[in-house]
């Protein structure tokens, strides 16, 4: 699984080393007024004959976090927000927030691409998927659409990762049964942004799935071996193995059956994808040598010494969101380092020990 990426208008999600991308969403946020809470104090009671402090302001200062008025992106860590505007009896706050995302992504460059999203009268790319939205507030139904529609374009993306890792292994010749596996990979990918693409549009109430993919010209195909490990450390080894570890986590912690039901098959998924870059690489440092084993090397290096996504100043309350599949910040950077530290160090270790020298 794609971690969180796009928002409801998709576009580019700007890369970083470590197998973690960051997207940053921007946008305003507004509030009816009378829910707006740290409404500000009345003033002082002033002296004999005086009067009271300064008025409150029609707009106070709120925190993004509250699970009274999420803010899209709470999720992440909202890092910026402007001072409230009266507009139509509602409070609107201009806001910026970056979200961490992990998985295989579709990069073009140094960028991480994926389509907009769109909202059609009928969708058809959202599976049938039923979450319990009868207890939910507006504001957290706001943002679990949110949040799954960022999960459901990064999947979308994914498949055409996968399909260009396809030809790529066929450009250097890996064998039959790896070419199979990411063909099956990219099929799966098809059916996570379909589930995902569902639980959004059941939490928005509307039927959302994504634009055409904009490829942007020729899609290029790489024949270099080390370049190809290389990425395969960053996408695979390392950000699929964190997808994988996430979904199960977030599935060790939702509690709604149909949300259960969508992460515990991204997580198996996850696990085979990741597995089959491992793979990939160990087959790469024996057909490569050491030209191989110093991009993997590096690859890993870097990835390794990128810190986790910083939690939010202050992380939400766990509660519907994370019944719904959703954990917030600091639980997401524990379990990345958790991961890093048990299961992708370890296996780097061995995947580069001398056994494996070609």
């Amino acid at each position: 699984m794609d971690g969180q990426g796009g928002g409801i208008d998709g576009g580019p999600v700007s890369s970083s080393s470590g197998g973690v991308y960051y997207d940053t969403v921007e946008g305003t946020h507004c509030i009816p007024r009378e829910e707006v809470s740290g409404q500000g104090g009345a003033g002082g009671a002033g002296g004999v004959g005086g009067q009271g402090g300064a008025p409150a302001s029609p707009c106070p200062p709120v925190n993004p976090y509250d699970s009274k008025h999420r803010f899209p992106g709470s999720g992440c860590g909202v890092y910026e927000i402007g001072e409230g505007v009266l507009r139509d009896g509602q409070c609107c706050y201009d806001y910026t927030a970056e979200c961490a995302s992990v998985g295989r992504p579709f990069v073009v460059g140094e960028r991480a691409r994926t389509a907009r999203a769109a909202r059609r009268e009928a969708g058809a790319w959202g599976a049938a998927v039923r979450p319990d939205v009868a207890q939910l507030t507006p504001a957290d139904r706001a943002a679990l659409a949110d949040a799954w529609l960022r999960d459901a374009l990064l999947e979308h993306a994914s498949i055409a990762s996968f399909s260009r890792f396809a030809l790529e292994m066929m450009a250097v010749g890996a064998p039959a049964a790896m070419l199979a596996a990411a063909h099956e990979a990219a099929l799966d990918e098809v059916r996570h942004a379909a589930l995902c693409f569902g639980l959004a549009s059941a939490y928005a109430g509307a039927a959302l799935e994504p634009a055409p993919f904009e490829f942007g010209g020729l899609v290029e195909v790489s024949s270099d071996l080390p370049e190809m490990a290389a990425r395969a450390v960053r996408e695979g080894c390392v950000g699929e193995t964190l997808a994988a570890v996430q979904a199960s986590e977030q599935l060790a912690h939702a509690s709604d059956a149909a949300v259960r039901s969508v992460l515990a098959t991204i997580a198996e998924d996850e696990a085979r994808h990741a597995e089959l870059a491992w793979r990939f690489v160990a087959w790469a440092l024996q057909a490569g040598g050491d030209a191989v084993r110093r991009a993997v090397a590096a690859a890993f290096d870097a990835a390794l010494a990128a810190p986790p996504p910083a939690a939010p100043a202050q992380a939400a309350p766990a509660g519907a969101l994370a019944a719904h599949g959703r954990l917030e910040g600091a639980a997401l950077a524990t379990t990345q380092r958790r991961a890093i530290a048990d299961v992708i160090t370890p296996a780097m270790r061995t995947l580069l020990s001398p056994q494996h020298r070609g």
